[in-house]
């Protein structure tokens, strides 16, 4: 589904991303984790046409697609949702919801889909006609990524979509990322939850300093010695992180 190698991105004088190589199956749930400043939200920008890369390749679908304008890559089945949300806060639910399916004119689908995302969102259905700046924050990632799913992806990129909800609010995000996998779609996220991402992911990529650091099996990473070493550091350890 997505092919990326030797990735670079440079902002001026500082190099982002330094020879990124990733790869993601159909049907997979691929996590990529590290600390702040790993190169993380590059790296998901830079996918979605939002980012240029100095140098590489990223292939969807089997096509080459650098360079090709967001709106593009959209009508082509792959989605951002990006960290923070970014939703708009003076139009209502509704409204939010109907820009996801721009790209497309087929009405009967568009209608089929936004019922098919207030089931998944009850909430939303409730706040349906309400400013989507009223929601909360779990409400917001739930439109997000809802306003994303109208487009029809193939492909979803979630940018730390836990970040800063409440437990249960994440529990119910990732219930929804796990039903949309048994559906078909494929999800590349970025986390820095550690736990939430190794347990959510088949396979996980470790980022540090804009470089890959270490691949593998979630199950396989859990609780190593070279996992602490890649995300934290040589002879670090996180001393609030939980056991997973």
């Amino acid at each position: 589904m997505l092919a990326i190698e030797k990735l670079q991105v440079n902002y001026g004088s500082i190099t982002a991303l330094r020879g990124v190589d990733i790869t993601v199956a159909k049907g997979e749930i691929v996590a990529v984790i590290g600390p702040n400043g790993a190169g993380k939200s590059t790296l998901l920008l830079t996918i979605a046409g939002v980012v240029k890369a100095k140098a590489g390749s990223v292939k969807f679908d089997s096509r080459p697609i650098l360079g090709l304008a967001p709106e593009k890559l959209a009508a082509s089945g792959l989605a951002l949702v990006p960290e923070g949300r970014h939703i708009f806060g003076s139009l209502s639910v509704a409204e939010n919801i109907a820009l996801g399916a721009t790209p497309r004119s087929d009405r009967d689908g568009i209608a089929a889909d936004t019922d098919k995302v207030l089931g998944m969102f009850p909430v939303l259905r409730d706040r349906y006609r309400q400013r989507a700046g009223n929601l909360s924050g779990g409400e917001q990632q739930m439109l997000a990524i809802g306003r994303a799913l109208l487009s029809r992806p193939k492909l979803l990129l979630l940018d730390e979509p836990s970040l800063g909800l409440a437990p249960l609010i994440v529990k119910q995000v990732y219930d929804a990322i796990y039903a949309l996998r048994e559906q078909g779609l494929t999800v590349l996220v970025v986390e820095q939850s550690v736990n939430r991402a190794l347990n959510a992911a088949d396979r996980a990529y470790v980022m540090s300093g804009g470089a890959i650091a270490m691949v593998g099996r979630s199950s396989e990473l859990q609780g190593t010695a070279e996992f602490d070493a890649a995300y934290f550091g040589a002879g670090q350890r996180d001393p609030g992180r939980s056991p997973a």
